[in-house]
This record gives C-alpha cells, structure tokens and sequence, in this order.
C-alpha cells in the first residue's frame, strides 16, 4: 500500500550532503574562537557550493538576455537542491547543540524551514534549474560569512553591492522572466513567480537595514566639534617632547625652586644675628638674594602675572634630556 523506497523518501543527496556537513562542521569548528564564528562554519560552505553551482545557470541566462526556455532540470539541478535542504537542517541542530544563541526566529527556524518546503516544492514540480539559477542570490551571503569567520574580509561596499546586484536587481529580472515565460517554462504555472514576489520584500528590507547601517556609521564617524581654544593638529615630536617636560619637569621644579627660596629666606633671618652669621652673609653675598634674581639664576624669568616661566635654554636642555 504504502510502496515508498528509502531513495524516494531521503534522496541519498541529501543523506550524503548532510552527513558532509555534520563532519565538516567538527573539523573546522575546533579552529573557531567564538560561537559567532562557530554558527558561521556551515553558512559559509553552503554559500560557497551553491553560489558555484549557479555560475552556469547564470551565464546562461545572462547571455541569452533573459530567456529561461533553454534551461531544464537536471541530476546537478536536482542535487543542488537536495544539498541547500541537507544545510538548512544541519545548521539548525548544529545550532540547538552547539550555538544556540545564535539561532534566532526569523533567520533561524522561520527562514530554513520555510526554505525547505521550497526546495521540495520546485523538486516535486521539476523546477529545480530555477531554484538553482536563483542560488547565486547566496553570494552576498558568502561575503558575509567569510568576513564573520575572519574580520580581515569584511567590506561592507562589496557586501552591499552584491546584495543590491542579485537579491534587488536580479531578483526583479528574475521574477519578471519567470511570469513571461511560463508558458514554456512552468507550464503556465505562476508559482515561481508567486515565490520570487514573497520573497522579494524581505530582500528590500535586509537591503534597507543596510542602509540604515551605513548611515548610522557614517554619522558616528564624523568628527566631534572641537572647543574653542583647545589644539586639533597632532603635536610633533620635539612639540610632544617640550609638552612632557613642561607637564613633568616644571611642576617638581617650580615646588622645589619656591621651596628652597622661603627657606633660604627664613634661614637668613633666623641665622643673620646668630653663631655662623658672618659665614652666612658671605655665602649669601656671593650668590644671588632676591627671589627675581634667583629665578634668573635657575633659568625662570617673572612674566606680569606672577607666575614664574622657564626660558627657552632651559626649555631646550629639559626636552633634550627626555
């Protein structure tokens, strides 16, 4: 009664595909990091295989301007399909096992299993050379697996022209074609057409979020408004090696220096009428007494405001000893 063969039930390639990607995933996922890279393994594969398989689709449809009459089903159509299917399975319970934060609703469980029907649907209706010629919408998806599995890839101009080349541009071609030809192509069928046009929306909103990002990052990227009096050039380096020996060197000094002289002051008056105050007027008589004179002598000068400043000797000797 129920006269269903094992190959009829899971085609072996799809028994084959999947069992490829299950010990591929736990070859490379030892090389991986993060779980972010991990969840990246089987994506990057799939969009690799599948981007590959539909060159030939492609550059058919591309030179015969359009035309899908001459394109039919094959056992590497078929095949094709059957591989996508075993993929959207094994990221899911690769990702209930191993990453599973990274299997949300809609890019997750909504997206593969949905894609999985369709993948049946268009083999049941020997429709698998479309399904095929559309798999080149995977390369977009391709440049962003690569550059999550290695940030040195990542470009978002090349991620976001390709998203616009095939899933905007080409999808629209491609939905259209498959409405005008159906008479030779889907037997007057509307379904794939129907599919293209589901699908399309979700492509414009992913594209519009990429926009969004660019100009979410472009804004953040402009440079903040600088205060009024603050220094926007980089200093060079003899600059950068005075700014040191003024932020370190003249605090110590100038403390040191006006230490000193106080003392020095109240050592005189304390000592001018003592025991040693003949010794200390000579000593005081050869070097200089008032506070500007020794400022002089250390290399400091008085500016109006008060405030003792080195001289430009002094300025040159400290950035040269730094």
């Amino acid at each position: 009664m129920f006269d269903v063969s094992i190959e009829d039930a899971i085609p072996p390639a799809f028994l084959y595909s999947f069992l490829a990607l299950i010990v591929a995933y736990h070859v490379f996922a030892p090389l991986c990091s993060t779980v972010k890279q991990r969840s990246w393994i089987l994506t990057t594969i799939s969009s690799a295989a599948m981007s590959l398989s539909s060159l030939p689709l492609f550059f058919h449809y591309v030179s015969s301007w359009g035309d899908l009459r001459g394109m039919r089903s094959t056992f590497w159509t078929e095949s094709t399909g059957r591989f996508f299917q075993a993929y959207l399975i094994a990221d899911l319970l690769m990702g209930v096992v191993y990453y599973r934060s990274k299997i949300n609703l809609l890019t997750g469980w909504i997206h593969h299993t949905i894609y999985t029907v369709i993948v049946g649907y268009t083999s049941h209706m020997g429709w698998s050379h479309l399904f095929t010629l559309c798999a080149v919408m995977e390369v977009p998806t391709f440049i962003l697996a690569i550059a999550s599995l290695n940030p040195r890839f990542r470009s978002d101009i090349i991620f976001a022209l390709s998203f616009f080349a095939t899933r905007i541009v080409l999808h629209v071609f491609l939905c259209a074609s498959m409405v005008v030809s159906r008479h030779n192509v889907t037997n007057d069928s509307y379904g794939p057409g129907i599919l293209m046009a589901c699908i399309f929306p979700l492509h414009a909103f992913w594209f519009y979020g990429c926009l969004k990002g660019f100009v979410k990052r472009a804004k953040s990227a402009k440079p903040q408004p600088v205060k009024q009096g603050t220094v926007t050039a980089s200093p060079s380096p003899s600059e950068f090696t005075s700014i040191r020996a003024r932020s370190w060197t003249l605090p110590r000094r100038r403390g040191s220096l006006r230490q000193a002289v106080r003392a020095w002051d109240r050592l005189g008056l304390r000592t001018a009428a003592g025991r040693f105050g003949d010794v200390q007027r000579r000593l005081r008589a050869s070097l200089p007494v008032a506070r500007e004179q020794v400022y002089a002598y250390v290399g400091l000068e008085i500016p109006p405001s008060g405030e003792p400043q080195w001289t430009d000797a002094v300025m040159t000797e400290s950035s040269a000893s730094l």
